[in-house]
């Protein structure tokens, strides 16, 4: 799911009149204390505390939207990829994708599963405690340039692994808290027997190729985990 800041009213309805035919799209409006979920700009409005607006965004990938229009946002919320302040269609369709692990599971299944019967699933997140320090927050930099080439090879490396039928890897970048999910990766095979090492590989490549960084902060001091790995050696 596309989610993208878009500011005034005359820009939003254009906007989301010619997204509506490439998908399913939503609008979330600003307001003081909460903001309001609008399905169509000229219905109801369900207005929800500011709190849980990373949930309702999840739910909404969840449910299949493709675009997530944020109406007047002053700042970004935290999901975990860049959310744009855009101007144009064009813009709204280069931006990140956000997905949530059940966006992951019902797109992984759209294709050659037929003959499939097993999902295997790797969720990484957060540790509060590690090597004996209380962690305050990990913050992931992407390379942007080769960041998504890398991912697509992955993949593709671990799709012909005997059995293998579907892979979808989704990696989170910017501040993640203790607790947050950091990395999903989904292997979808024909039989359970073939997930496992295509599971372990996939993520093992994720960690030494993918070109992401990690810097981990804790309530006395941080380090960039690469710099630690290296006096390691």
């Amino acid at each position: 799911m596309k989610v993208v800041m878009v500011d005034g009213d005359t820009v939003v309805e254009r906007i989301v009149k010619d997204l509506k035919k490439l998908g399913r799209v939503v609008v979330i409006e600003e307001g003081d204390r909460d903001f309001k979920i609008l399905l169509n700009l000229n219905e109801n409005k369900a207005v929800v505390p500011f709190e849980y607006l990373v949930e309702i965004i999840e739910i909404l990938a969840d449910l299949g939207y493709d675009f997530a229009i944020l109406k007047n946002f002053k700042q970004s919320p935290r999901l975990g990829v860049e959310v744009i302040k855009a101007k144009s269609v064009e813009e709204v369709l280069r931006s990140e994708d956000f997905e949530s692990l059940k966006s992951i599971l019902r797109k992984i299944k759209m294709k050659n599963s037929e003959r499939c019967g097993a999902i295997g699933i790797f969720v990484g997140f957060v540790r509060k405690i590690s090597g004996g320090r209380e962690v305050r927050k990990l913050e992931y930099e992407k390379f942007d340039d080769i960041y998504e080439e890398k991912l697509r090879e992955i993949e593709n490396r671990i799709a012909k692994y005997p059995g293998v039928r579907g892979v979808r890897i989704y990696h989170k970048s910017g501040v993640i808290l203790p607790g947050e999910d950091i990395v999903y990766i989904a292997v979808m095979t024909e039989h359970r027997k073939e997930l496992w090492k295509a599971i372990s590989d996939a993520m093992e490549m994720v960690k030494s190729e993918l070109p992401i960084w990690k810097k981990e902060v804790y309530i006395n001091g941080e380090i960039w985990a690469h710099d630690r790995d290296m006096k390691n050696k």
